[in-house]
């Protein structure tokens, strides 16, 4: 018995080591720049997915609309059995076969069909318009999203070079202190700007990890994948004037094209509606066949050919209503493309402006960086040879870190300026 638990002891033992030292499972890791960020999330992405089969819809749609304007031939069948009983008490039975088949051709629809062809046709292509405006929104989204994973590293890593040069600079701070040659007061404050520095980091940690999830989200990988983002922020001058963007914009966005393919739709709609109110005629040739006592019933019966024409004299106001209906849809297309023309140059406009500042902002923020660095090197110096405060330590590193900071936000904005305005033109024009 003694042995007995001695080898299951042994066993656990030998389990929990095994346990021990299986090596964790990592995140994967997945290398990617703007272009195969984009490849992802054209493939995985539900939005496109949703536009593609919109298109497909339409299309179908399309198809019908156009096929409407063919012949059709309908074939129908029927089979009965009756079985009475006759004033004679005699039993007795009777069947018969029938079949039809009706071809016809519709001459004259007063528009009809053909404005239901047009209208199949202007929604199709709008559906097109916008699976390509769906594209467009996606590149800008993945975009800013890879930039904005480009910002939050740096910022995490300004935080974290923050908190080591504070974390040096308390300890410089304590010796200091331990010597007799500072107060107190400047080994709190310095305690106290250390955990700030640390709580930095930690947002700054916080705010990578979720822009990562965001972009893995838009990617359509698991969220807990491991980014190596092989791109950089850089800074080319924008050399097109705000005229040139705003005309190209008129000529190619998709939403404008989207609205006026709209107001196409709604005048094929007008047309419809007077054409419910004018005479229809079609052509229909028809072959009875029938038989009394043999299934199926293949035997010629009759023939008929002929035009048939309806007018409906009245509705009761209801097609006069249906015309004055679509004659206001159409008005509200043509106010909608008004409307949209108007965002779109508002939005063009904006985006020039974001991208002037943010240009700016870029040159300005540049040549601070150095100058941030080499006041607080003086700083840590003076205070070093006792000449100086440690609030004057405490505020230039503050002033490098926002310099740097400042310099990193303003070529993200740069850069996601650019992916915007491209995206309000409805293309790339760069």
């Amino acid at each position: 018995m003694t042995e007995s638990k001695e080898g299951l002891r042994a066993v656990f033992i030998i389990l929990a080591m095994t346990l021990l030292f299986i090596p964790p499972a990592y995140a994967e890791v997945l290398e990617v720049n703007i272009e195969r960020a984009l490849d992802l999330a054209l493939a995985n992405n539900n939005r496109i997915k949703i536009a593609e089969s919109d298109a497909a819809i339409a299309g179908e749609a399309r198809r019908q609309a156009h096929r409407a304007k063919g012949v059709s031939v309908n074939v129908n069948h029927s089979s009965s059995y009756t079985d009475y009983q006759g004033e004679s008490y005699l039993q007795s039975h009777g069947e018969s076969y029938g079949n039809r088949i009706t071809v016809s051709y519709p001459l004259y629809t007063g528009g009809v069909l053909g404005g239901a062809m047009e209208k199949a046709d202007s929604d199709y292509k709008s559906q097109g318009e916008a699976l390509r405006k769906s594209h467009q929104d996606l590149k800008f989204d993945v975009t800013s999203g890879v930039y904005t994973i480009l910002r939050a590293a740096d910022a995490a890593h300004q935080a974290e070079e923050s908190e080591l040069r504070l974390s040096a600079h308390v300890d410089n701070v304590r010796i200091q202190y331990e010597n007799g040659r500072v107060g107190k007061a400047d080994l709190l404050r310095s305690e106290v700007e250390l955990s700030n520095a640390k709580q930095s980091r930690i947002r700054a940690a916080s705010d990578l990890d979720i822009s990562v999830k965001q972009l893995n989200n838009l990617m359509g990988v698991p969220l807990d994948t491991e980014l190596r983002i092989d791109e950089k922020m850089a800074y080319e001058k924008y050399t097109h004037a705000l005229e040139e963007c705003v005309s190209y914009a008129r000529q190619v966005h998709p939403s404008l094209t989207m609205a006026s393919l709209a107001i196409e739709s709604a005048e094929a709609e007008a047309r419809m509606a007077k054409g419910n109110m004018l005479p229809t005629a079609s052509v229909s040739a028809v072959q009875n066949l029938g038989s009394a006592s043999s299934w199926p019933g293949w035997e010629a019966d009759s023939f008929s050919i002929g035009i048939d024409i309806e007018y409906t004299l009245t509705d009761a106001g209801v097609g006069a209503s249906r015309v004055s209906s679509a004659e206001e849809a159409l008005k509200r297309a043509k106010f909608n493309y008004e409307g949209i023309l108007e965002s779109v140059i508002l939005s063009v406009n904006s985006d020039y402006n974001s991208i002037t500042e943010a240009a700016l902002r870029v040159e300005e923020s540049a040549s601070a960086i150095s100058k941030a660095r080499e006041a607080y090197d003086i700083a840590v110096n003076r205070y070093n040879e006792g000449v100086g405060t440690n609030i004057d330590v405490v505020d230039f590193q503050s002033a490098l870190t926002v310099a740097t900071s400042n310099h990193t936000q303003a070529l993200c904005d740069y850069n996601i300026a650019l992916a915007r305005i491209e995206n309000s033109m409805g293309g790339p024009l760069r």
